[in-house]
């Protein structure tokens, strides 16, 4: 939605054209938090969350090279469907790691720290659009999503449920714990 203005002069198309493009991401979460859910119960919540991290993160990319609002709501449509595989998994992650008395308040943070940054998404818009294009505010955003997958390849553990589950040694689990 931020991009939407300049998108609409470089292109020179009428805005109401992108109004399908705004909800196709959402509608690719709706899918994307069921598949990577039930996924993540299978083989884990880290690779899922690393890989849908960087799922995103080239599809974002790849928005930033569209060049018709056809291509541009079906890549936006896809991303979705990664953004939905990352915001269920993370608040299962979280809400597993924190401490019984404060794993609401915790989990809520988490969950106003998605809002938090697409509202932050609007200042980044507001001084790349200018200097340049709105090309570059994928590119910023698909940045971001690649860094955090980068950080969680080193520092993400896996869910204590799944290794608990999955038989994993109570040594690593113990491990996992203390770190």
């Amino acid at each position: 939605g931020y991009v939407a203005p300049a998108l609409v002069r470089d292109w020179k198309i009428p805005s109401a054209s992108l109004g399908p493009v705004f909800s196709a991401a959402l509608v690719g979460v709706l899918p994307g938090s069921l598949l990577f859910s039930m996924l993540a119960d299978k083989i884990g919540r880290r690779p899922v969350l690393i890989a849908v991290s960087l799922y995103f993160s080239a599809l974002t990319f790849f928005t930033a090279r569209t060049n018709s609002v056809d291509e541009l709501m079906a890549v936006r449509f896809l991303a979705g469907i990664g953004l939905g595989g990352i915001m269920p998994n993370a608040m299962a992650l979280v809400g597993e790691y924190s401490p019984a008395r404060l794993r609401v308040t915790v989990m809520m943070v988490v969950s106003n720290g998605f809002t938090a940054g697409a509202a932050i998404g609007g200042f980044v818009a507001a001084a790349l659009i200018p200097a340049y294009g709105w090309r570059s505010v994928f590119y910023f955003g698909a940045a971001v999503p690649l860094a955090i997958a980068a950080l969680m390849f080193f520092a993400l553990p896996e869910s204590l449920q799944f290794m608990a589950l999955r038989g994993s040694s109570p040594r690593k689990i113990a491990l996992v714990l203390r770190n």
